[in-house]
């Protein structure tokens, strides 16, 4: 914390006789007060830091301000989206809020019991800078037993609009607010499909892991040759299919529920197939425990990736297991291409968009690696 970590450990703690949930003041033994914040002994993180200094008031006035300068930040950052994060956490100094923004609806997960007393000024706030249809509260997430909050998803204000549908690249995607993952999209991934989208035209294409479709329909509707897209989600691929109808591409696209390393072991085996490929799976380790596991998985797909593409071609490769280090991932990745006797180059470090920005005290705040590699023979 004395380096501006917003994060305070049990371990690192003295006495305190707060109950949970409320605002404490973190001290020094010699007395000197270094901020304010929620307190739960509940959790591994007993203090999350919401304001520095001996005079920090935490307060609805300051959530409300934090909200409006996030939102005007955001107005800089993601100019024309109708889809983004709004509020980041620790990295918009309101730690266990997240606010995603689908065209009229905002989607807001709370992972901070200290937070509670306060959601009327933050709702109040959100109203007032984005004038959204509805707000709801994504609450059925297993990190809120921890916290001591109810498993409990509801509406907090407005209307609910379950399906919306956004735009990226000029791609239009329908989400499914209620069944999709995380807040319903993977919004941190939003540039790089545009990279995707750019090193498309005239390329054959795959996509591993790929949801409903977002960097496969960014290829195909910026001129890939082809584009096969591959889910072990029935469901979510045929919310694909419904999205390369509507952007009329369902002659280029196709997608497959599969699984994704079954599709990638018999099709690598056949030899370079592809002239780009997106390897974009969920996070395979969410523990340093089960991290050598994690590496084992993402060493065989990166394998299996590489002998898919054609020499001249490009592997867009991602993690978002914040446990897997980018200097691991890039281990991973030379590992991977040394088995499979091909050579490849690291041309871009990519990462989350900048409306996910990060602390650079809070390394747990930069979780996304994603890197361009350029494969040769």
């Amino acid at each position: 914390m004395l380096k501006g970590s917003p994060w305070v450990y049990r371990t690192e703690l003295e006495s305190t006789e707060a109950a949970p949930g409320s605002v404490v003041a973190v001290k020094t033994r010699e007395g000197r007060v270094l901020g304010s914040g929620f307190y739960n002994p509940r959790s591994m993180i007993a203090v999350r830091i919401v304001s520095w200094g001996p005079d920090a008031a935490v307060d609805g006035a300051l959530f409300r301000q934090r909200v409006l300068e996030s939102v005007a930040w955001r107005r800089e950052l993601a100019p024309g989206r109708d889809a983004f994060r709004v509020i980041h956490s620790e990295a918009d100094r309101i730690p266990g809020l997240i606010v995603d923004k689908y065209g009229p609806m905002l989607m807001v997960q709370v992972t901070s019991l200290g937070l509670v007393p306060f959601m009327g000024d933050i709702v109040d706030a959100l109203r007032e800078a984005l004038n959204p249809e509805g707000i709801y509260e994504q609450g059925n997430l297993s990190v809120r037993d921890r916290e001591g909050l109810p498993r409990e998803d509801r509406l907090l204000w407005g209307t609910l609009v379950p399906s919306v549908e956004i735009h990226e690249h000029g791609v239009r995607l329908a989400v499914d607010l209620l069944g999709g993952q995380k807040t319903g999209h993977f919004l941190d991934q939003y540039g790089n499909r545009g990279r995707v989208g750019e090193l498309a035209p005239g390329r054959r294409v795959f996509d591993a892991f790929c949801h409903t479709g977002a960097f496969g329909l960014a290829a195909a509707v910026h001129g890939a040759a082809s584009v096969v897209g591959i889910d072990i989600d029935p469901d979510a691929v045929a919310r694909a299919r419904q999205n390369a109808d509507a952007n009329q591409v369902g002659a280029t696209a196709e997608f497959v529920a599969e699984n994704a390393f079954d599709w990638l072991r018999r099709e690598s085996d056949r030899g370079p197939q592809y002239d780009l490929g997106v390897l974009d799976p969920p996070a395979f380790t969410k523990s340093k425990q089960s991290v050598p596991q994690a590496i084992k998985g993402y060493k065989e797909i990166n394998l299996r990736g590489i002998k898919l593409i054609k020499p001249g071609g490009f592997l867009v490769t991602s993690s978002c297991s914040f446990h897997l280090s980018e200097p691991d991932f890039i281990g991973v990745v030379q590992a991977a291409a040394h088995d499979a006797r091909r050579a490849v180059r690291i041309v871009e470090i990519r990462g989350q968009g900048p409306d996910h920005p990060i602390l650079p005290a809070l390394p747990e705040s930069r979780y996304l690696k994603c890197l361009v590699l350029a494969v040769g023979e």
